[in-house]
């Protein structure tokens, strides 16, 4: 049993000295498992807290929402209190900015990025653009992981620990029936990063260029497809609303039939040979 909070609460916002045996850590923290503590450990002891962890206030208590290393480190340590600043959040915000705190770290394990990336885009409705802004990361690195926890092939083989992020990625660029015949000869015959990237690039100079650029063409046509559905009109600014009009009349024009553009005066067939029509006359008796 944690002992009783005797800490006399905090203003929200103000970064101050807890009693660390007052913390408790958040159950939703994707870091299923705590990696580089002892490291963390000997650089606390070395340099001291470089950056205090942040909390929020549950009852009487507080939760950590970032820094769960940093306190693991400062118990293993021994410490009695720890510097942490005091946010007002609520329990989905604090969830979210733990996702956020975990998805800026390197040692993530594939199953903790799939999880974290999983719940923006699909439970949240982030797109690829809110989170790449959120982690500091570019879009295209966040669209390719999205892509790849979302492939029903590379996803198991890179949360089995068979295939890494990085391969997964380079698999990508490959039709998907040749990917999957890739992908299981990579697995089976335990191919290195050169290996795979060699055979992919065998893969796609054998096809005929007209194929190759159709299935490129293909493949940024979904990318985009993709980015639009996670997109609100909000996020979209004047000069993207015109370039996506840009893009809807130049398709509009052609995907319309070849006998000529739709919305465009379409060339009538001649009329059979007639009589020229006589002109008309005015009746008697009516003005003209």
């Amino acid at each position: 049993m944690d002992p009783p909070d005797t800490h006399e609460p905090l203003s929200p916002g103000l970064v101050a000295s807890i009693p660390i045996a007052s913390i408790t850590t958040s159950r939703r923290n994707p870091r299923q498992r705590l990696r580089g503590v002892d490291e963390l450990a000997a650089s606390l002891l070395m340099y001291g807290l470089l950056q205090p962890i942040v909390v929020r206030r549950k009852g009487k208590r507080y939760e950590v929402i970032a820094g769960h290393r940093r306190l693991a480190a400062a118990r293993q340590l021994g410490w009695q209190s720890i510097d942490a600043s005091v946010r007002t959040e609520s329990v989905d915000d604090a969830f979210l900015l733990t996702l956020v705190e975990n998805l800026q770290r390197q040692d993530l394990s594939p199953r903790e990025e799939a999880e974290a990336l999983g719940t923006l885009v699909k439970e949240r409705g982030w797109s690829t653009r809110q989170i790449a802004s959120a982690i500091h990361r570019s879009q295209a690195f966040v669209s390719k992981r999205v892509r790849v926890f979302d492939d029903k092939l590379l996803a198991p083989a890179v949360l089995d620990g068979r295939l890494s992020v990085s391969a997964a990625e380079e698999l990508l660029a490959v039709p998907e029936q040749r990917r999957y015949d890739l992908l299981a000869r990579a697995i089976d015959e335990s191919w290195d990063f050169g290996q795979l990237r060699a055979a992919i690039r065998d893969s796609l100079e054998s096809r005929p260029a007209a194929v190759r650029s159709r299935t490129i063409l293909g493949q940024r046509v979904s990318e985009l497809r993709r980015e639009l559905r996670s997109l609100t009109l909000e996020e979209l600014s004047g000069a993207d609303r015109r370039a996506l009009q840009r893009l809807l009349d130049e398709l509009e024009m052609l995907t319309a039939p070849s006998s000529g553009a739709r919305g465009q005066p379409q060339p009538q067939p001649h009329p059979p040979a007639a009589e020229a029509p006589k002109p008309l006359r005015p009746r008697h008796g009516h003005r003209s």
